[in-house]
Formats: C-alpha cells, sequence, structure tokens
C-alpha cells in the first residue's frame, strides 16, 4: 500500500515541476472532495487533485483547471481507463461550474471568473509507454463523456508531459549556464491579433493550454549579464521540410521579432536529424524571396536553431515516499 500511495503522488510531483515554470498559480487546497449538486451524477462529492489557474492573455479572466492527476504504468494506459478517467472528470467540470461548495473551496474572486475546465493529466511512471496515444484517443467514444457542448476537457497524454518537462529542463538548465532570465524576467509572447489584443502588460504572461498544446512555444526575456533580450521559441514539429521553417521565419517577421536586435534561438524539441540543416536552407530561401538586402542577412544571421537535451522523467516510488515536499 505505501508503495501504491507513492506512485500516486509521481504526477503530483510532476506536474509541480513543469507548470510553476509556465506560470501557472495552484489553488489551496489540494486532494479535497466537494459536494455535488447534480442529481443523475449519483454521488454525494467529486474529487480534485488539484486546481490550477491563470489568467487568460487576451481575456482577462481567470480560467480554472479542475484537475486529475493519473499515474499509471504503460500497460495500464489504454481505452478503458481513460475512458473511465474522461467519465469521472467531465461530471466534475459539469458540476464545478455551477457548485457552490467547490467555488467557496477554490475560488478566489468572483471578478474575472471565466468557467472551469478540466485537466487529465496522464502521467506513465515506468517511462515505458510508446504506443500513439492521439490513436488511443481517437478509440475513446466520446458519445460516452457527459460534458455539455460548452464545457471542455483538455487531456495531457505521456509524450506532451515529457516534451513539456523536457522544455522545463532545458529552461533550467539554460538559466544554470547564465543564458536565460530567472522567471520574472521572461514572458510567455501573445501577440496582438485581428480580433483579439492581448490584454494589460505584456510582461508575464502565462503558458496557457492553448500555448503548451501548438505546434510551438514562444518566450520574450529580457536581458542579462552574458545574453541580450530577446526570444527562445521551442519547436515541437519535426523540422523534415524547408516550407515548414519557412512558414516559421515569416511568423516571427508577422509578430514583428526581427524588427528590432533580439537575439532568436529556436530550439527543437523532437527534431529529425536534419533539422538544423533545413533550417539554414529555410533562411536562405527566405532571404531570396525577400531580397538579400544587408537588413534582411542581419535578421536572418540573429537566429539559432539547435536540438535540446531530452531527459528521462522516471522516479523510483521508494525515493518518492522519503521526500519530506510531497
Amino acid at each position: 500500500m505505501a508503495e501504491t500511495g507513492n506512485i500516486e503522488k509521481l504526477a503530483k510531483i510532476v506536474s509541480d515541476d513543469i507548470f510553476k515554470w509556465f506560470k501557472w498559480e495552484t489553488c489551496l487546497p489540494k486532494d479535497e472532495n466537494w459536494e455535488c449538486v447534480t442529481d443523475h451524477h449519483s454521488k454525494s462529492t467529486h474529487p480534485s487533485d488539484v486546481v490550477f489557474y491563470y489568467d487568460d492573455p487576451y481575456s482577462g479572466d481567470t480560467k480554472y483547471l479542475n484537475t486529475d492527476l493519473k499515474s499509471y504504468k504503460a500497460g495500464t494506459i489504454n481505452k478503458s481507463s481513460v475512458s473511465k478517467a474522461l467519465k469521472s472528470l467531465a461530471m466534475s467540470v459539469d458540476c464545478a461550474n455551477i457548485s457552490e461548495s467547490w467555488q467557496k473551496t477554490f475560488l478566489l474572486d468572483d471578478v474575472g471568473f471565466g468557467a472551469v475546465s478540466g485537466l487529465l493529466f496522464i502521467y506513465n511512471h515506468d517511462d515505458k509507454y510508446d504506443y500513439d496515444f492521439s490513436d488511443l484517443m481517437g478509440r475513446v467514444d466520446l458519445r460516452e463523456i457527459p460534458l455539455l457542448e460548452d464545457k471542455e476537457i483538455i487531456v495531457m497524454g505521456p509524450h506532451l508531459i515529457k516534451r513539456l518537462y523536457d522544455v522545463v529542463s532545458d529552461m533550467q538548465k539554460l538559466k544554470a549556464d547564465d543564458k536565460f532570465p530567472s522567471r520574472k524576467d521572461f514572458t510567455f509572447f501573445y501577440p496582438d491579433l485581428i480580433r483579439a489584443r492581448r490584454c494589460g502588460d505584456e510582461w508575464d504572461k502565462p503558458a496557457t493550454v492553448e500555448a503548451l498544446t501548438s505546434p510551438w512555444l514562444i518566450i520574450k526575456h529580457r536581458s542579462g549579464d552574458d545574453f541580450d533580450s530577446g526570444f527562445v521559441i521551442y519547436y515541437h514539429q519535426s523540422g523534415e521540410t524547408v516550407d515548414e521553417f519557412i512558414y516559421l521565419i515569416d511568423a516571427m517577421s508577422h509578430y514583428q521579432m526581427l524588427s528590432s536586435d533580439y537575439m532568436i534561438r529556436v530550439r527543437f524539441t523532437d527534431a529529425c536529424r536534419h533539422a538544423s540543416v533545413n533550417f539554414e536552407k529555410a533562411k536562405r530561401e527566405y532571404l531570396k524571396m525577400w531580397g538579400n538586402d544587408s537588413a534582411r542577412e542581419k535578421q536572418m544571421a540573429a537566429i539559432e536553431a539547435e536540438s535540446i537535451t531530452k531527459f528521462t522523467t522516471c522516479f523510483n516510488p521508494m525515493e518518492i515516499g522519503m521526500r519530506e515536499d510531497v
């Protein structure tokens, strides 16, 4: 029983290690049950392993994520276990949006209260899951998930969690090497859009769920003693084609990232071995498309690209039981 309890704590440790770097906050208490107010759920309470929250950079509303943290062996991550977890979380989300008990327990302020979404966090604690998780999700019958149309559940599977952990580990490594600032001196970047403008000051913005599940993640940072101000872009696609990098560079230009003397570092998280070569080809193609003038050559020269080091996120359950901060 002790080891089982330690395994259940693994997902909590990993989620804490990850999301604080993405500027998510955590509501207190954790591991809390609250009153169910929906008769057809046939339950007296619902659980919340943890409730994360952050302010949406465009609307300014506070987004709450009622989170179910799962820690599974590879062999138990299947259609049945995921469907069961989704059904339970869907009822919790349905109820949390109308439950006075949930709001008294977790809601920080009525002002700016957006909505409660669900987050299913599926961590593979033996690090042996090597199947296509998106294929598994495609086999889940969503019609059996009792979620209202205007509510949402985000599912973070084992591969996405490993990728996010790799990103955080890389940020920590850059900081340790004096190539990246402390958390107060970087922000996740959200450009003004045609139909939506960024709310408030651009600094200290969190990484939204949408940003964390997008093809790339952009961080803007201030300068330090050994580096200039600029951008770090974590790029999650394969990098197998030149065209995809031309599209990325064009997006940089559209977001006005190339208009100042910013340093720009593209960090590949899961790229093929030809990605760096293809990126250099894309820079040359982009120069040809827009004219090989000296200003654009300087802009292209300011962009660096390399792959990050991948880390294995696998903990010993017995060691987990000895941690005092769990």
